[in-house]
C-alpha cells in the first residue's frame, strides 16, 4: 500500500445567488457528501456551514450574482470551495476571538459565519481579480484513536524486510505505537484509520520494516507544499543500538522521495541521531513544556532538519529593513539563491495591490497542539484591524494558558509579508526559516 497518484472524486454545481436557490445548494452539499461516503456528523457540519455562509452573504449582495460550489473527496477529508463575487465581504466572525453581544445588532450579523467556522476542521480564504472570493472549507472524517496493542518481545536477529503496508498493517502498527511513548506523533498515526485512508488516496507515503515476522518500525511522508515533502519518523518499536533499522528506513524513504520530483525534504519530529548523513541542520525552536504539579516548566528544543533534493530556482522577496536583515543572513547561511529587496511598504510590490480585502476585517487562523501547549497563528485575510486582532488572539491564548505561540509567515504571499511589521511591534522576532514550505519560504516568528 504505497502513496500513488491521488484518485480524488469531485462534484460541482452553480446556482444564482438568491434565496430561492438556497434549498438546492443545501441539497447538493448533503447528497454529494453522503455519496462520497462520509458520516452523518461530517455531513451535518458541512451542510450547516454552507447554509450559514450562503445566508449571511446573501444579505450583503448588491445586484445579480452567482455562487459556485465544488466538493473534492480526498478520502480522509472533504474540501469544499465556495466562490462568489463581493466587494469587502464581512470576515471578522471567522476569527476564533469573535464573540456575540445580544445587545449589539452588528455582532449578531456575524453569528452565521461564526457557526460556519466552528462546523468545519479548517478554513482558508483567497481573493481573486474582479472581487472574487473563495472560501475553502475542510472537513476531516472522524476517526477513532488507535486501540493499544501490546508489543511482542524484541525480535532476535533475523532478516529485515522493508515493505509497503496494507491497510491492516497500518492499523496494527498504530496500535503498537499507542502502547509506547512517542513524542511528536502526528494525528494520522494516533488515528491509524486516517493514515490508511491517506495512503489509499495518495496523500501519504509509508514504508514499514519487519524483523522476521515482527513489525519493528516505519516511516511516513506527505507533501507540505508543491515543492517540499515532510518526513515523519522513523518510528522504531524496539532498541536500535547500531541505528541499522533507522538507516535502512531513511535510505529507502529518501530515495523514493527523491524520485518523486520534490525539491526539498523537511523533518521536524524531534531529535534525529546521526542526522548528518541525511539532512542539514535547519535550526531549532525552544518550547516551554507544560509545568507538572505546579512546578516550573522546562524548555524543550524542537530541531528542524532539511535536505535539498534539486537545484533551487531562486526568487525575490520584498521586506521591511528588520526582516530583510534576517532573510539575508538565513539565505546566506543556507546557500539559497534569493534576492531580498528592502521596501518601506513591505508586502506591496511596485504597481501591485496587497490584496482585495483591504477593509477593516482581518482573519487569523489558530492551530492547536495541546500536548505541547502550542498554538500556531497564520494570516488568512489582511485588514486594518490586524494589530488589534493579533492582540485579541494573544489575550485569548494567554487566558487558555497556552505556553507557546508561533506565527508563520509565507514569503510568497504579499499580504503576509505586510503582517511582519505588526509582529515586530507585538514583540515577535523571526526564529526559523523553512525553504519552499509554502508559496515561498515559511518564516516562524516567536516571542
Amino acid at each position: 500500500m504505497t502513496a500513488s497518484l491521488p484518485t480524488h472524486h469531485t462534484a460541482s454545481a452553480s446556482f444564482p445567488f438568491a434565496a430561492p436557490f438556497l434549498p438546492l445548494a443545501l441539497d447538493f452539499a448533503e447528497k454529494a457528501t453522503a455519496a462520497f461516503g462520509f458520516g452523518q456528523r461530517e455531513i451535518a457540519g458541512l451542510v450547516l456551514a454552507v447554509e450559514e455562509i450562503y445566508s449571511c452573504y446573501l444579505n450583503q449582495l448588491a445586484g445579480i450574482a452567482s455562487i459556485d460550489l465544488r466538493l473534492d473527496d480526498e478520502r480522509y477529508q472533504l474540501r469544499l470551495d465556495i466562490r462568489f463575487r463581493m466587494a469587502h465581504p464581512m470576515l471578522q466572525a471567522f476569527n476564533l476571538t469573535y464573540r456575540i453581544d445580544p445587545d449589539d445588532e452588528d455582532s449578531l450579523a456575524g453569528l452565521g459565519l461564526m457557526i460556519a467556522a466552528r462546523s468545519v476542521t479548517r478554513l482558508s480564504i483567497e481573493f481573486g481579480s474582479d472581487e472574487q472570493v473563495c472560501l475553502q472549507l475542510i472537513r476531516e472524517r472522524e476517526y477513532p484513536k488507535a486501540t493499544m496493542i501490546a508489543r511482542p518481545e524484541a525480535p532476535s536477529a533475523a532478516v529485515v524486510r522493508l515493505h509497503a503496508p496494507s491497510r491492516e498493517d497500518l492499523l496494527f502498527f498504530g496500535g503498537l505505537l499507542a502502547s509506547g511513548q512517542h513524542d511528536f506523533l502526528p494525528a494520522f498515526l494516533e488515528r491509524p484509520q486516517m493514515a490508511a485512508d491517506m495512503v489509499d488516496g495518495g496523500a501519504l507515503g509509508a514504508i514499514l520494516a519487519s524483523v522476521g515476522e515482527t513489525l519493528a518500525g516505519g516511516v511516513f511522508w506527505r507533501r507540505l507544499s508543491e515543492s517540499t515533502v515532510e518526513l515523519y519518523g522513523p518510528y522504531l518499536l524496539y532498541p536500535d543500538d547500531e541505528d541499522d533499522l533507522l538507516t535502512r528506513l531513511l535510505d529507502d524513504a529518501v530515495g523514493r522521495i527523491s524520485r518523486s520530483g520534490a525539491r526539498a525534504l523537511l523533518r521536524r519530529q524531534g531529535p534525529l541521531p546521526g542526522y548528518e548523513r541525511f539532512f542539514d541542520f535547519l535550526g531549532e525552536l525552544d518550547l516551554a513544556s507544560t509545568p507538572v504539579a505546579g512546578g516550573a516548566g522546562q524548555t524543550v528544543v524542537w530541531p528542524h532538519y532539511y535536505k535539498q533534493l534539486r537545484e533551487e530556482s531562486g526568487g525575490v522577496v520584498y521586506a521591511e529593513p528588520r526582516f530583510a536583515a534576517f532573510l539575508r543572513a538565513e539565505y546566506d547561511r543556507l546557500c539559497l539563491p534569493r534576492q531580498v529587496r528592502e521596501t518601506s511598504t513591505a508586502g506591496q510590490r511596485v504597481g501591485q495591490r496587497i490584496g482585495q480585502n483591504s477593509g477593516d476585517d482581518s482573519v487569523l487562523s489558530v492551530d492547536f497542539e495541546h500536548r505541547r501547549s502550542l498554538a500556531t497563528l497564520r494570516l488568512l485575510a489582511k485588514g486594518n484591524d490586524l494589530a488589534e486582532n493579533l492582540a485579541a488572539h494573544l489575550g485569548l491564548l494567554a487566558n487558555e494558558r497556552i505556553g507557546n505561540v508561533l506565527v508563520e509567515i509565507d514569503s510568497g504571499r504579499d499580504e503576509e509579508i505586510g503582517f511582519v511589521s505588526v509582529l515586530y511591534d507585538a514583540g515577535f522576532l523571526p526564529r526559523l526559516l523553512i525553504p519552499d514550505a509554502g508559496r515561498g519560504d515559511l518564516v516562524v516568528f516567536a516571542r
